[in-house]
């Protein structure tokens, strides 16, 4: 099977950087898939969830925005923030957004309320990641 190199960069740090099969990010007009041999390619990527299949492997990571480039044999990712599911702490992410719903309730300052919504949306994308990493009960 043909793959491509993934390199996912913060400013902090090297989020992920392997060789992949597919991957998925969000762009401002919803979801973009890249296989191997994609066509030269620069897109804004929104906060959002990134898919990558290796290996016979999918891994999830939740994003902040950023930029990608697809060359024919790289593809690299900017974003502002990437977390891995096992990197997220579940009572966190509730905290925050339990917090988040109270200041959004409470409609204070314009900026208070910005704050208060891109808190929710990345909390909403963070517990989406960790819920994927989490193995389904059936009954």
């Amino acid at each position: 099977m043909d793959s491509i190199h993934l390199d996912i960069v913060t400013p902090e740090r090297s989020a992920y950087s392997s060789d992949i099969h597919f991957v998925s990010v969000p762009t401002p007009t919803g979801t973009l898939g890249i296989l191997p041999k994609h066509t030269d390619l620069i897109s804004m990527l929104v906060e959002g969830e990134i898919k990558v299949e290796a290996n016979g492997k999918d891994t999830f990571l939740a994003i902040g925005g950023g930029f990608m480039e697809v060359t024919k044999d790289h593809i690299l990712i900017l974003v502002s923030r990437a977390y891995h599911a096992d990197e997220l702490n579940e009572a966190e992410i509730k905290k925050a957004q339990q917090a988040a719903r109270e200041a959004l309730s409470q409609k204070g300052k314009m900026g208070d309320y910005r704050a208060a919504q891109a808190i929710l949306r990345r909390s909403t994308v963070e517990l989406r990641v960790l819920r994927r990493r989490k193995p389904r009960l059936t009954i």
